[in-house]
């Protein structure tokens, strides 16, 4: 039923219809391989709006994203992601992903997980780098280990967002009451599956901006070594992407990065879903 997709993390889920309901024991394996894996692969799918949705809340209760600009007119739980002009409007968020990160990071509940379809999908580039935190935590020297268990980190959606309008310049402006729905908050860096105990990494480049209980020197020397360090090559796989592909992946173990693409000569379109965190889960992932 499952096929790996490399060393460093990844499953290709066969014979799958994603369309279709699905019995309580698929999507138990479903689940079983993110754990496992990380990432689930489901290809040759074809999805209309109201199906992606239904698949996904298999998985739990689904959240909206930060950017509602880029929401699906009447289907706010698909996020669309790519370049996409409908009528001159931009109707497909063309700058999200660039920076590694694992989504909705800024939440006081982070997202489980999210559920990406892939409808355009360029020829050359727009590439998707995944890479395994929870065997990044793992090659590190036990000392670090507790080292970095005992360290907390800010996420905040405020400082990435400025920092992707100083990358696109369409994006628009930060409102004070759009600032105040999602005020900085703080996550342990290390983190454990809620199933498995299994402990990862949780650094996010694109949003975290300070590392508390070291000095401000230390702490960006820090942050530096752990971008380094959670996407070195044998933690990474790169999934190119087909039309009709859904990839599936765990938020607290697995971050992610976009790759460019000539936006002049292709068209991408992605739809996401993304799975919503909660309280219990939440406190279930901090280690004991």
């Amino acid at each position: 039923m499952f096929r790996l997709l490399s060393e460093a993390l990844g499953v290709e889920a066969l014979n799958i219809d994603a369309s279709q309901p699905q019995e309580d024991h698929v999507i138990a394996s479903l689940v079983a391989a993110l754990d496992q894996h990380g990432i689930v692969l489901m290809r040759g799918q074809t999805l209309s709006p109201d199906e992606h949705i239904a698949f996904s809340r298999r998985f739990g209760p689904l959240q909206e994203v930060a950017q509602k600009q880029y929401q699906m007119p009447g289907k706010p739980l698909v996020y669309v992601i790519g370049n996409v002009v409908e009528n001159g409007r931009a109707v497909a968020d063309p700058s999200v992903g660039r920076l590694w990160h694992s989504d909705q990071s800024f939440l006081q509940h982070p997202a489980l997980g999210s559920i990406l379809y892939g409808l355009e999908c360029p020829p050359v580039g727009a590439d998707t780098l995944f890479a395994n935190s929870y065997a990044a935590y793992e090659a590190l020297p036990p000392d670090r280990q507790v080292y970095l268990e005992g360290l907390r980190a800010v996420h905040s959606f405020a400082d990435y967002y400025e920092g992707l309008r100083r990358r696109d310049a369409t994006q628009p402006m930060l409102t004070s009451e759009r600032k105040a729905l999602y005020p900085d908050v703080v996550h342990p860096l290390v983190r454990q599956n809620p199933r498995t105990r299994r402990k990862a990494i949780y650094y996010n480049p694109g949003y975290v901006t300070q590392i508390l209980g070291v000095s401000d020197e230390e702490s960006q020397l820090l942050m530096r070594e752990l971008a380094d360090h959670c996407t070195r090559p044998q933690f990474v796989y790169a999934h190119e992407w087909r039309a009709g592909d859904v990839v599936m992946w765990d938020n607290l173990g697995v971050a992610h990065k976009g790759t460019p693409f000539d936006t002049e000569h292709y068209i991408r379109r992605m739809h996401r879903t993304t799975i919503a965190g909660n309280a219990d889960v939440y406190r279930a992932s901090l280690l004991q």
